[in-house]
């Protein structure tokens, strides 16, 4: 699996490492790790190009110095491990070395540092995992949970495309006996009539009861600890957030553009709304077609996920 490591320093970088570290992968991983280098701007009291080159310098020894470091986390892992500095504005840089490198899943920290404190507007985690072509793994700083020694992994499922995929991209990596996992699904019961559909909170629950047996039946084979969970809430974005919030969930995954019957009268993306707004880290998976054979991995998805 090729992996992007985006690094910058902080702290919550540095946990994103640590949580890619502990991926128990299958498969090598061809991982970069990557540090992506901001132009100075001209300071008003000092614009001189001396002092642009220092600050440009100063920066790179900084990135190499962190990523030697980064690097140490993986040695003796199954990994192949190169670093690159990139430059220019870092979302933009991250996503365009994903497509470069033929990523698959860019692990990154969901707040950054810059060790001169230039302050960037805007969060790029949030531009990285709304615009990259590939799977987005968003870490945020964690807490010591003694009352759950082990990593509580949430999926949210719904049947559709995206969420078929998330259980097979979830399944990429063998998920240890450490490891609880939970197929999660809600029953949105917004009252907004779907010409189709309707609004009948009984065949809202059971289309979403038998996505997540369905999931389950295909989970339990594979993973030594997994359960599900049915959520009742009006607002299903919402109700997976405070859903992660209740069961002290370390990691949701979700699917970025889950459409089905239970999310079809929610306006805006339930992924987007999720990656900001809850507190644990989030995996957005994207299902990338291979240009050697089109449709292939959708077709998987559609066939492995969904079958009872």
């Amino acid at each position: 699996m090729r992996v992007l490591l985006a690094t910058d320093g902080s702290k919550c970088s540095e946990e994103a490492a640590g949580i890619l570290a502990r991926l128990p992968h299958r498969d090598e991983l061809e991982l970069t790790i990557a540090t992506a280098v901001a132009p100075p701007s001209a300071a008003f009291f000092s614009p001189t190009k001396e002092f642009m080159e220092q600050l440009a310098d100063d920066d790179r020894k900084y990135a190499e110095a962190h990523q030697l470091k980064m690097r140490e986390l993986f040695s003796g892992a199954n990994a192949s491990v190169n670093t690159v500095i990139l430059e220019g504005p870092p979302q933009e840089a991250i996503i365009e070395c994903a497509k470069t490198h033929d990523i698959e899943l860019i692990v990154m920290g969901a707040k950054g540092h810059s060790q001169v404190d230039r302050i960037l507007l805007g969060s790029t985690s949030d531009y990285v995992a709304t615009h990259a072509h590939c799977s987005v793994l968003v870490v945020r700083p964690g807490e010591s949970r003694e009352s759950h020694p082990m990593l509580r992994v949430a999926i949210a499922y719904d049947a559709s495309v995206a969420s078929q995929y998330s259980v097979e991209e979830l399944l990429r990596f063998d998920w240890g006996a450490n490891t609880e996992l939970v197929v999660a699904g809600v029953a949105g019961y917004s009252p907004i009539f779907d010409p189709e559909y309707g609004f009948n909170p009984k065949s809202i629950r059971k289309e979403a009861e038998d996505a997540l047996r369905q999931a389950v039946e295909h989970l339990q084979p594979k993973v030594h600890h997994v359960d599900s969970r049915l959520i009742e809430y009006d607002h299903v974005a919402e109700g997976l957030v405070r859903f992660t919030e209740d069961e002290e969930i370390d990691l949701l995954v979700i699917g970025d553009t889950g459409r089905s019957t239970l999310a079809r009268a929610l306006l805006g993306s339930v992924s987007r709304f999720v990656l900001r707004h809850a507190q644990c880290g989030v995996w957005v998976t994207r299902n990338r077609r291979r240009a050697d054979s089109p449709g292939e991995r959708h077709d998987q998805s559609d066939t492995k996920a969904g079958a009872n």
